[in-house]
């Protein structure tokens, strides 16, 4: 594997499900009068930007915890990250619970790990995709470097 590969993997989630999430938050803004309208006023303009963020967060976080972003066990399986999603695995036509629910304790951590998954994803597809391309450029250099 190579040395960028697991970084690579872990942005390419992380741009992918935010955008996910960022179209859920936008479902949800669209269906709310007062979000849906700008404002004329200063102050007005401000308290819109303010719920859209408190939304936006919320959303992200139900939506970690809904699909079982666990930010704990993406950390733990850089080579295929997205193998970790799910409160449910499908092996050989069978629906197998994940692990993390076998014990009070790891369900607990899973919770957390999906809370700060949440807030991660808050940062924004176009924030994950420009790391991505950051990562992408110094993977080429570095290539270019190793064959001169």
């Amino acid at each position: 594997m190579e040395a960028f590969e697991p970084l690579i993997n872990l942005l390419v989630l992380f741009t992918i499900l935010s955008l996910a999430a960022e179209r859920a938050t936008n479902v949800i803004k669209l269906k709310s009068n007062d979000l849906r309208m700008r404002k004329k006023d200063e102050d007005g303009m401000r308290k819109r930007e303010q719920k859209i963020n408190v939304r936006n967060i919320l959303v992200n976080i139900l939506f970690s915890l809904v699909i079982k972003a666990n930010f704990f066990e993406v950390i733990t399986h850089l080579s295929d990250p997205w193998k970790t999603i799910g409160w449910v695995q499908i092996q050989d036509n069978q629906w197998i619970l994940s692990p993390v629910l076998d014990s009070l304790g790891m369900t607990l951590l899973a919770l957390v790990g999906c809370l700060i998954m949440g807030i991660s994803l808050g940062f924004g597809s176009k924030f994950w995709h420009d790391i991505l391309g950051i990562v992408y450029e110094i993977r080429d250099m570095k290539r270019k470097a190793n064959e001169s």
